[in-house]
């Protein structure tokens, strides 16, 4: 084997592997080909998925970073309305998008409905149930908002926690590590 078919050998694996691996940004609906409405639910990384990621966000260390910034009463409770507020834009902006797609889903309901399409219109109405059980979950994380509870409290609670330990952090490097 000469010096050149040793090198075009490599070159040929690493064109296979270049081309055969998936991006890490491809979901799993768009890798196999299929439409990401095809499944038992609607879930396409919009809607109450979108709270459920920011909710499940690293609080605790936001505000231990926060504190480490700015150890301030005023910068934690500032920083906890803007909390609140960006859920409150997030619900906001899943409400509109479900909105939307249940316009979408009653229209193709009905227009399938009279081509005679069965079977589909049975998917799209199971599809539809999941959408009502969610837009119903949405609001409960309205209302969980507005008082302070469920999930929507356990962010806050986690930020705070995240803000004490940092002040308490503070006072370990700079007090009580001092010699009276």
């Amino acid at each position: 084997m000469g010096w050149f078919t040793i090198f075009k050998k490599n070159k040929d694996i690493r064109n296979v592997t270049e081309t055969t691996s998936v991006p890490d940004n491809a979901s799993p609906a768009s890798v196999d080909g299929k439409s990401q409405l095809n499944g038992a639910s609607i879930h396409d990384g919009q809607g109450i998925f979108l709270i459920y990621n920011y909710l499940q966000q690293d609080f605790e260390t936001r505000g231990y970073h926060d504190a480490l910034t700015s150890p301030d009463e005023g910068y934690r409770n500032d920083n906890i309305k803007l909390i609140k507020y960006d859920l409150g834009i997030l619900i906001q902006q899943v409400r509109t998008y479900h909105d939307s797609l249940m316009k979408d889903i009653e229209f193709h309901i009905h227009s399938r409905e009279r081509a005679g399409l069965v079977d589909l219109v049975d998917e799209l109405r199971i599809k539809q149930t999941d959408l009502l059980d969610h837009i119903e979950k949405v609001k409960a994380f309205e209302q969980a908002l507005q008082v302070d509870t469920g999930l929507c409290e356990r962010a806050i609670l986690s930020y705070k926690r995240g803000f004490m330990k940092g002040m308490a952090s503070i006072t370990q490097a700079y007090l009580l590590t001092k010699k009276f």
